[in-house]
């Protein structure tokens, strides 16, 4: 789920002060003598607070920045709307909180790695529960299609810490990024701050033995950053560190699982700004800082996830194809209980319509290994029988509170995070999508996808589609039910049936482009 090149900071959060000293990648400081070495250092240099009081973090600080839901803004139902009065979003919240509660088990099971990690025991938890909201919805066919997956790589042990002026000090955030590769046994190197690991940050300087640190703006979120599409991550492991250390910038003490350390040589993981500052005081203080890392990896082979569909038949044998993909790193609130729960709440508004009143079948799926290899979703993309599919209808990532970089910290706003977006079809579905996002207050990019990321980047030439995402707080422990906004889900659904039943009015070739592909993202709306 690439955001695109060169994301620059497109995150609401905006480029993020660092929040550091007087240190610079440029200038690097002379060596520490002995004493220096010896010096007390402070427990923390000042961070700028600003107008707003003290610098504040996530999820440290949850109780100063979540919001209760009754304090967003609410878009009222538009007149003439009332078919769609009965979504009801503390019932979609509430089952974001049965699919984390998976999550969270994983967790307390003690599993470092946790989630809702495909081909482990909670995918197949999570697998069993949809089948069961399926049936229960009355839908028919309910059935579990069992995929085989390539090797997993799976950390299934690590710990890092780091010594500085005779004490050592553990860097509880650590988190290794996907496809790091293991130390052998403890492996020890002095750190070296290269600020944001540009060419020129590197230049003059000698990372060979080192564990170079790189601080990486997200760009929108917790798993595109800077540290990965700039190539720091990968010039670091090119002029030979033992371990790369990326501090990725959300303010606070969450943890982050993202990319950038796939063909990696050296041990890649992230840590939190709050420990980062731990090093970086002492680096200020010019005091020489040794890390200290064990990571224990393997590769999963045998392993097998699964789809699992339901049907609603309609009034023909035509297809609407709603889709939601199930697992997730951490708790997965956003990414993406969220999407399932909308879905299951779209499925029970059709599932209150007589049959005769359903102009076209809808079909239900969930897909696993979406961050992967999508094994799920390719496997519909090359043997589902896509002739009878008039619209395919991604739910993924609808509902994010807006938050902004703040000082050194971060601020949370009352409302609902703008969301990229995707329209594949004709002239009239793209009207109808960003018409009925539009009316009911869905708040979205100013440009949409010129390809889907998501699951429908794996599907989306095969018929016309559309979807929305949000992807700040994703692949961090900050996605949590907190910062997934009720009325967020509320407005999203709400737009997702209007366009289906827009859809429903259109006949297969209106849905379709009626040039070559799917229709062009950059043509104006009428």
């Amino acid at each position: 789920m690439k955001c695109g090149s060169p994301c620059v900071v497109a995150m609401a959060l905006g480029v993020l002060a660092l929040g550091v000293g007087p240190s610079s990648a440029q200038t690097a400081p002379p060596p520490a003598t002995a004493a220096q070495n010896a010096a007390p250092v402070p427990a923390t240099l000042s961070r700028p607070t600003g107008r707003f009081g003290r610098t504040l973090g996530l999820p440290k600080d949850g109780k100063d920045l979540y919001i209760a839901d009754e304090d967003y803004i609410r878009f009222p139902l538009p007149p003439g709307e009332q078919a769609y009065a009965g979504v009801d979003a503390k019932r979609i919240k509430a089952t974001i909180g049965e699919i984390t509660a998976i999550s969270r088990k994983s967790r307390d099971d003690g599993n470092q790695y946790w989630g809702r990690i495909p081909g482990t025991p909670y995918d197949r938890m999570m697998q069993d529960w949809v089948m069961s909201r399926f049936k229960a919805l009355g839908m028919q066919d309910v059935r579990r299609q069992a995929i085989a997956m390539k090797p997993l790589w799976f950390p299934t042990a690590w710990a890092a810490e780091f010594t500085a002026g005779g004490k050592t000090v553990a860097l509880k955030s650590a988190f290794p990024i996907t496809q790091s590769p293991p130390t052998k046994g403890r492996v020890s190197a002095p750190v070296v701050w290269v600020g944001l690991g540009t060419a020129a940050d590197f230049r003059g300087r000698d990372v060979a033995g080192k564990a170079v640190m790189i601080y990486s703006i997200a760009t929108p979120g917790g798993r595109d950053h800077t540290a990965d599409w700039s190539g720091a991550v990968k010039r670091a492991d090119e002029a030979g560190a033992a371990i790369i250390m990326v501090e990725m910038g959300f303010p606070g003490d969450s943890q982050s699982e993202p990319e950038g350390a796939v063909g990696a040589r050296a041990p890649t993981i992230t840590i939190t700004p709050d420990d980062a500052n731990l090093i970086r005081d002492r680096l200020d203080a010019n005091v020489d800082v040794e890390l200290h890392l064990k990571l224990d990896t393997e590769e999963r082979e045998g392993l097998e996830t699964a789809n699992v569909w339901g049907v609603m038949p309609g009034a023909s044998d035509e297809q609407v194809l709603i889709m939601a993909h199930t697992d997730a790193f951490f708790e997965g609130a956003m990414d993406n209980a969220s999407g399932i729960a909308m879905m299951l709440d779209i499925a029970r508004h059709y599932a209150a319509v007589p049959q005769a009143q359903r102009p076209r079948t809808l079909v239900f799926l969930t897909t696993s290994d979406h961050h992967h290899g999508s094994t799920g979703i390719r496997w519909v993309r090359d043997n589902y029988d896509w002739s009878k599919v008039a619209l395919i209808v991604n739910s993924e990532h609808p509902s994010q509170t807006l938050l902004y970089n703040l000082d050194a910290g971060l601020m949370t706003a009352n409302e609902v995070s703008a969301r990229r977006w995707y329209v594949g079809g004709s002239d009239a579905l793209r009207t109808l999508v960003r018409n009925s996002l539009r009316e009911f207050g869905v708040a979205t990019y100013h440009k949409s996808e010129v390809s889907p990321g998501g699951e429908l980047s794996q599907i989306h030439l095969k018929a016309p589609s559309f979807h929305i995402i949000d992807h700040v707080i994703y692949h961090t422990t900050l996605d949590t039910a907190d910062l997934v906004p009720a009325w967020g889900l509320e407005d999203a659904t709400r737009a997702f049936l209007k366009i289906i039943d827009g859809a429903n009015k259109m006949t297969k070739q209106e849905i379709a482009a009626a040039s070559a592909g799917l229709g062009d993202p950059t043509r104006p709306v009428r």
